[in-house]
This record gives C-alpha cells, structure tokens and sequence, in this order.
C-alpha cells in the first residue's frame, strides 16, 4: 500500500514539475471571467491600447523541470491568457519575449494584463 501511495506523489511531483512556472501579480480586481472569453494577444513591438486599464502583470517561464513541450511558445501564451481570465482582463500585451536557450529549453513571457474597453468609451 505504501508503495502506492509513493507512485502516485511521485506521479503528481512529475506532472506538477513539467509545467512552467507562473506568477501573477494582480494590482487592480475585476470579476473574472468564463474560460470561454477571448482573451487578444498585443505582441512584443505593437502598441498598448489608450483605452487599456493595467489589472497586473504575469510572468511564465522555466520551473527548473520545465519540458519543451509544455514551455512552447503557445502552451506559455495559453497559460497567460487563463491568468488574465482570473484577474478579469480581456488582453495581455508582451512586454519580455526570451526564446529557449542554452539556459533553458523554454519560452519565458512576461506580460501585462489588460481590461480593454472595445466600444473604445
């Protein structure tokens, strides 16, 4: 039984270590809204919208067992995208883009998260 109990913690600290790592840091609450919302992707070189109001900001990146395939660079902006969900932004503007390197074999991200008003008011 004990030996069970060992796989599954074992099977949990494994799955748990190849995610990246996420922080948020939330400044300003909305209500947080349904995963089914859209969330707009302002890349690194394009503008931050005027009518944008900055909830907080989110960095992803390497946990130290981080695998490629979960630090790509659409798995790191998905999970962006759910944290701006939470915080009740609508948008996250990159603000630091760093490609996998010698020093890890990940896409590190951070960006701000952002409520935009898109009747433009």
């Amino acid at each position: 039984m004990k030996l069970h109990h060992c796989l599954i913690l074992a099977a949990a600290l494994l799955f748990a270590g190849c995610t990246p790592k996420i922080v948020p840091q939330i400044s300003k609450s909305a209500t947080p809204l349904p995963s089914s919302t859209e969330i707009t992707v302002i890349e690194l070189n394009a503008p931050q919208p005027e009518n944008a109001e900055v909830l907080g900001t989110v960095r992803i990146g390497d946990n130290g067992f981080t695998s490629a395939k979960a630090g790509s660079y659409d798995n790191v902006i998905s999970l962006a995208k759910e944290e701006a969900r939470r915080a009740g932004g609508n948008a996250i503007k990159i603000t630091s883009h760093e490609s996998p390197d010698s020093q890890s074999s990940v896409h590190r991200i951070k960006a701000t998260i952002l409520k935009v008003n898109k009747n433009g008011k």
